[in-house]
């Protein structure tokens, strides 16, 4: 499994529509895209909160998807959101992202219905076991309903091989100390709160750092 070097700022983009409102507006995608990386983010990430992932259909997911990872062209790694209602349709998103040249996914844990701390590490462990590259554990309790607590978020680390990074969106600042104190500085996380954005560098390391197995 390759370990891209997820460093800086990530760039999320939209998924802009055509103005009828009937299709994906490919061409103000590529514009978004190019302008991002032109301002110099570090990383390009569809199909997340901003992208709108969760309310498009399976053929528009996977065309924004494509576009993304193609357009994007290795100028800088893509992470591509991968998330779904259910681990079977999180896993089929995945594998078409790896297979058109994702770097990263990421995944939240399956949302609507309240899931055990068994079953999340079942849906990652299930996501993890489909693919061969490394996944974004993305915590962000006000879409998928769930807080992963820093100690499942760990057990999800050590216990899923291609689990290699964190993105940690509560707004609790705390929580970022805690996982760089209790991960002994071993896991990569991102900050994905942006009032938090200054105070995030305080109990962060070098992200792409080589993880320690247990």
């Amino acid at each position: 499994m390759s370990n891209p070097n997820i460093h800086g700022i990530i760039g999320y983009t939209i998924t802009p529509f055509t103005a009828n409102g009937e299709g994906i507006d490919l061409e103000a995608l590529g514009r978004s895209i190019d302008r991002l990386i032109d301002s110099g983010v570090h990383a390009i990430a569809p199909l997340g909160s901003t992208g709108e992932g969760a309310y498009l259909s399976d053929a528009e997911w996977d065309q924004v998807s494509e576009f993304s990872i193609t357009h994007v062209a290795r100028r800088v790694p893509t992470i591509v959101s991968v998330s779904d209602l259910t681990t079977a349709k999180a896993v089929r998103r995945a594998r078409f992202a790896e297979a058109h040249g994702a770097d990263v996914v990421m995944v939240l844990p399956a949302s609507y219905w309240k899931l055990s701390e068994a079953e999340i590490l079942a849906h990652y462990r299930a996501i993890g076991d489909s693919i061969g590259v490394p996944i974004m554990l993305y915590n962000n309790p006000a879409t998928s309903g769930t807080d992963m607590s820093v100690e499942l978020i760990l057990r999800i680390f050590n216990a899923v091989e291609n689990v290699t990074m964190v993105k940690e969106s509560t707004g609790d600042i705390q929580r970022m100390h805690k996982l760089q104190l209790l991960g002994e500085g071993q896991v990569p996380f991102y900050n994905g709160c942006n009032p938090l954005a200054l105070e995030a560098f305080a109990p962060g390391r070098k992200a792409g750092a080589r993880r320690r197995r247990t």
